[in-house]
């Protein structure tokens, strides 16, 4: 096993090297374009469907166990199924694609509505 200072030190000489070499006039390094492109991942997705006047918290709360931490802004969700925030990973909320600007019990849902949560590393 590498010492995690020794396997650090590596990893950050290769990315010195790489930088430094094989780059002609008009190119550009492509490993920073990679990065800012990228997409969060998730570990696990959870779809509902919108109903007409319900909360995603409401529907959340009807398909799955939910536990929750009230907070001055609104139900804050941290737990769907027994799965848990931790220091890395969290739950959000998105409808139709857009991550929920508001706490989940804010949000009114429509029927036509596409609702996921998102376990995700921060």
């Amino acid at each position: 096993m590498i010492p995690k200072f020794l396997a650090i030190g590596l990893i950050l000489g290769l990315l010195l090297l790489q930088a430094g070499c094989g780059e002609k006039k008009g190119e550009t390094n492509n490993t920073t374009k990679i990065a800012e492109k990228s997409e969060p991942v998730d570990s696990l997705v959870i779809t509902l469907q919108g109903v007409d006047g319900k909360s995603v918290y409401e529907l959340t709360k009807e398909h799955h166990q939910v536990e929750s931490v009230e907070s001055a802004v609104g139900e804050f969700v941290h737990t769907i199924d027994s799965v848990s925030i931790n220091s890395d990973y969290g739950w959000m909320y998105s409808v139709n694609d857009t991550m929920g600007q508001v706490a989940s019990d804010k949000y009114i849902t429509h029927d036509s509505d596409v609702v996921q949560w998102h376990y995700r590393k921060f």
